[in-house]
């Protein structure tokens, strides 16, 4: 926060800048010592207050528009998208039912392929608690390829979709898990198993409840 000769400084700027005035011609237009204007434009002393006003029917401003820092802070609105959460997944597909639909976040679109559906994803258990808690939301992009080594939210022989990190070799498909938990263990599936890449996951979110 500016103090008072800082506020008082960069307003007889704006202003001299503004007008296209320099300090050589606002000292002789206003009868004030060169010295004394470059150390109010320099927010080293604060002028008496029939300086103020002198300065303000100068600049054909209020008194107030010298003493207060009039700068708006331009808040940058970012656009959204309005994402479902659910709770679980069937036959690879969210499903968007009032008891399984448990919430809604919103997430910046510029973050998110305009081209793809994006759906949130409860993470339930610890099996990627290095990166997730459970609880946690992580943003999945529908349908999108999930690559060589990418988070990805995968079913499995028609299962309820599990997270986890993504391994291809040549056959077989290969989800890590990320946990501190040694009971869980990479799990190994091959051509005859069914497996479904439900889509990739592109970021998360913690929820304070």
């Amino acid at each position: 926060m500016l103090g008072n000769k800082q506020v008082m400084a960069k307003n007889i700027s704006r202003l001299m800048k503004e007008n296209n005035i320099d300090r050589k011609k606002l000292s002789n237009d206003l009868k004030v010592k060169y010295t004394t204007l470059s150390d109010w434009i320099n927010a080293k002393t604060y002028p008496r207050i029939d300086k103020i006003e002198l300065l303000a029917d100068y600049f054909n401003v209020t008194k107030a528009d010298l003493v207060e820092d009039k700068e708006k802070q331009v808040l940058e609105t970012l656009p959204v998208k309005k994402i479902p959460v659910v709770s679980k997944i069937s036959a690879g597909m969210p499903i968007y039912t009032e008891e399984n639909l448990i919430d809604y976040i919103y997430f910046a679109t510029k973050n998110l392929n305009s081209n793809k559906e994006e759906f949130g994803l409860c993470v339930s258990g610890d099996s990627m608690d290095k990166l997730f808690q459970d609880g946690d939301i992580v943003v999945v992009e529908k349908d999108a390829i999930v690559e060589n080594g990418q988070l990805g939210v995968v079913m499995i022989n028609g299962y309820n979709a599990t997270v986890k990190r993504v391994r291809y070799n040549d056959d077989q498909i290969i989800l890590i898990p990320e946990s501190n938990n040694p009971q869980h263990y990479p799990q190994v599936y091959g051509k005859n198993d069914e497996v479904k890449i439900v889509g990739r996951v592109v970021a998360s979110q913690r929820l304070f409840r």
